[in-house]
């Protein structure tokens, strides 16, 4: 099943209207109350055992989003996401094209030995890894891009394509060779 973001987020609020009586979804803003006031369980819990408080979930806008269209999505909001449709965050990840997890990375003992730098080129390396991974075929990656040229830029592409076409045919506007700060050129000695 390729279900997306979308079609989990449709089925599940469906379904969920239909748990309910309602032959209807239940709205997007009663699943993101649902969302808040599980937080707020949860951090009632942990105050009462001492542990640190959960950060506030993802704005309900960042839901409507994913509701519209958007689909990357990052680990904190696919994991209040899951919570918010009652799903298993499995689930959540799948829709999204995203890698399940495997557990916790532990690098082997003899790692302890890199120092300070060699640790940013193992991390490095990893996080090039998964952005690769993420890269998706739709996704034209940001390095071949063409990048936004400038005002200047642009006005001197054009005024080079103005003496180009000016120019007799087999003619370049501005030869290499004849290059100003070239020392060959007995012009260019006072």
């Amino acid at each position: 099943m390729n279900e997306t973001l979308q079609d989990l987020m449709e089925r599940r609020l469906r379904e969920m209207g239909k748990r309910r009586g309602r032959g209807e979804n239940i709205s997007l803003r009663e699943a993101y109350q649902r969302l808040l006031d599980s937080t707020n369980d949860r951090n009632a819990e942990r105050v009462e055992t001492g542990e640190e408080q959960l950060g506030p979930p993802p704005t309900y806008e960042v839901f409507r989003r994913i509701r519209n269209g958007h689909s990357r999505i990052s680990d904190a909001t696919a994991s209040a996401l899951a919570t918010m449709l009652d799903v298993p965050i499995e689930d959540v990840y799948t829709a999204a094209k995203i890698r399940p997890r495997l557990g916790r990375f532990t690098l082997p003992t003899r790692a302890d030995r890199l120092d300070d730098q060699q640790r940013q080129v193992v991390l490095s390396v990893i996080d090039a890894i998964l952005q690769a991974g993420e890269t998706s075929a739709e996704d034209e990656p940001k390095a071949t891009r063409p990048r936004a040229i400038s005002r200047s830029e642009a006005q001197e592409a054009r005024r080079l394509r103005v003496i180009e076409q000016a120019l007799p045919e087999g003619q370049a506007a501005y030869d290499e060779d004849d290059d100003p700060g070239d020392d060959d050129d007995p012009l260019n000695h006072p």
